[in-house]
């Protein structure tokens, strides 16, 4: 797998035992740039599938993740080079499939990028995960008339539990009202 630092080993194995799809050629060329991702990962960041491919005759990793795509390559020569792509940022994402490989293009509003000689089998699993994980990520949050409902209805059964008096109940009541 090339040189693995020691600390992130277990955690290199784990990503590629669980979320790659590396095909037969394994971690050629990537084993530098695997051992790099958990150092670049957010506390909480959630990897959902992994791959290999060719960027500019040099190979890339791409790590999709649950908040960005990350494409990373990290050469002897040529040092580390990443590119990070939020999820909400990505505009449309679409794949080629040719004789033995595939292509993947990732379009973001003024430019676009192109990962090829990417596993042609597992090219169909990797978008889908891409599309889940963008879906995922595009949710809107809760409405706040829902929360407010949710505490004024607590707040009406702490009254009615008597834990709270008519005072205590309209002075809450009418900070929720006034919350945005």
């Amino acid at each position: 797998m090339g040189e693995l630092d020691y600390n992130h080993q277990w955690v290199v194995q784990d990503l590629v035992d669980n979320h790659g799809y590396m095909g037969l050629w394994g971690v050629f060329g990537v084993g530098r740039a695997l051992s790099y991702l958990p150092r670049i990962l957010t506390r909480g960041e959630k990897v959902l599938a992994l791959t290999r491919g060719i960027i500019n005759v040099r190979p890339w990793l791409l790590a999709i993740t649950d908040a960005r795509v990350i494409l990373l390559s990290r050469g002897y020569v040529l040092g580390l080079k990443l590119l990070e792509i939020p999820l909400v940022s990505i505009k449309m994402v679409f794949h080629h499939l040719s004789l033995f490989f595939g292509e993947i293009v990732f379009h973001c509003g003024d430019f676009q990028t192109r990962l090829g000689f990417v596993n042609k089998k597992e090219l169909p699993e990797l978008m889908t995960t891409l599309a889940e994980a963008m879906a995922a990520r595009s949710q809107p949050p809760p409405e706040p008339h829902s929360e407010r409902l949710a505490n004024l209805e607590r707040l009406a059964a702490l009254l009615a539990k008597g834990a709270l008096t008519e005072a205590e109940f309209l002075a809450q009541k009418k900070k929720i009202l006034a919350s945005r």
